[in-house]
């Protein structure tokens, strides 16, 4: 496994935080909202940092061009 997916994990899962903490805050009936809202919030997270290229740039730049 490379060492610098770590960097861009944390990233990732600090993104999801914060967007999942933020749908933890709406009320809903159903107990499973915010375990799937979470999910998909992670899953759209990753895949807007790959489509906008921000995921390249970020490896890039942090990582460096290997």
């Amino acid at each position: 496994m490379r060492s610098e997916i770590i960097v861009e994990s944390v990233a990732v899962g600090l993104t999801t935080l914060g967007i999942g903490s933020a749908l933890m805050l709406v009320r809903v009936q159903n107990k499973w909202w915010p375990f799937i809202g979470t999910f998909l919030v992670g899953f759209l997270a990753h895949m807007g940092f790959e489509i906008t290229g921000l995921n390249e740039k970020f490896c890039k730049k942090i990582i460096g061009d290997n």
